[in-house]
């Protein structure tokens, strides 16, 4: 019986959806290059490349969340200003996935992961 993981949604899906929110903003609202916003995010060229073309962090669809929107908004400000500590990032990213679970926006991709996942009486990311 497979048993997929909040944690490994976030980590594999979650995160990335949000750092390509973040790496959209900085390329085309900061006006940076790809390599300056991988450079600031921690990431390869390649991997903001992928970002970029939605061939990485497509899994959820997190754009559109006002919440989320805002912080991704915060976020790419506060790297774009060059003055934010990575400890800093970490937590504004680390509240945005928290978000994410504890409104439930990753239980659609679970069912789809795990089809006998019963998501209505599921409330493990609420806790």
């Amino acid at each position: 019986m497979p048993m997929i993981l909040p944690e490994e949604l976030t980590s594999k899906s979650v995160i990335p959806a949000i750092r390509a929110l973040i790496v959209k903003r900085l390329v085309e609202e900061h006006g940076m290059t790809q390599q300056e916003a991988a450079q600031l995010l921690g990431v390869t060229q390649p991997a903001v490349s992928k970002y970029l073309h939605h061939k990485r962090g497509a899994a959820i669809r997190l754009h559109g969340i006002k919440a989320i929107d805002e912080a991704t908004n915060e976020i790419a400000n506060m790297v774009s200003s060059h003055k934010a500590k990575p400890i800093e990032v970490m937590s504004k990213i680390e509240a945005a996935c928290e978000y994410v679970r504890r409104n439930r926006y990753m239980c659609d991709l679970h069912k789809k992961l795990e089809p006998g996942m019963d998501i209505e009486s599921c409330h493990v990311c609420e806790q």
